[in-house]
């Protein structure tokens, strides 16, 4: 499906490193951290990238109709295990929860930019197409979550490791 152009891809940070306190273990906030990073939003997030990118290769050759039949049959299900799965996330200190809501907050454009982006190919609208464009553009300009988290590692002495 040649037509078939988006700009979804990586679902958000475009993290794929790690966060290290540097020797300040036993400081809630620094291990709630790494937890939350490390261990679930990296992952994820590397999880999805790839799904998409499978999910593409997959249907690179269907019509707008096969695509949306596959998408809503096979991929929405796993798209919205995934967002519960961001929703479950509970962590354990005040300081990474509300980074948690910023993450869910500029992630909520996001898929819904993907919804409206499949909906505007499957029905040929333009309109809807510019919209999800310009939902993208609104996400990948949102630095709420970028800049609380670097708030944050500076203020815990928290470092990327690649």
């Amino acid at each position: 499906m040649s037509s078939w152009k988006t700009g979804v891809g990586v679902v958000g940070l475009g993290l794929t490193f790690i966060l290290s306190g540097c020797g300040l273990f036993g400081n809630a906030v620094v291990d709630d951290l790494e937890t939350y990073m490390n261990e679930q939003i990296v992952p994820h997030e590397e999880e999805v990238s790839a799904a998409w990118e499978d999910f593409y290769l997959e249907t690179e050759d269907l019509s707008n109709e096969e695509f949306y039949e596959f998408y809503h049959s096979d991929f929405k299900p796993y798209l919205d295990e995934q967002y519960e799965f961001l929703h479950g996330i509970q962590p354990e200190t005040t300081e990474v929860q509300e980074l948690h809501e910023l993450y869910l907050l500029e992630n909520e454009v996001y898929w819904e930019a993907g919804e409206k982006e499949v909906e505007g190919f499957y029905q040929e609208d333009e309109d809807l197409l510019v919209e999800a464009d310009e939902m993208f553009l609104d996400y990948q300009n949102m630095t709420d979550f970028h800049n609380e988290l670097e708030r944050l590692m500076e203020e815990h002495n928290i470092e990327y490791l690649e």
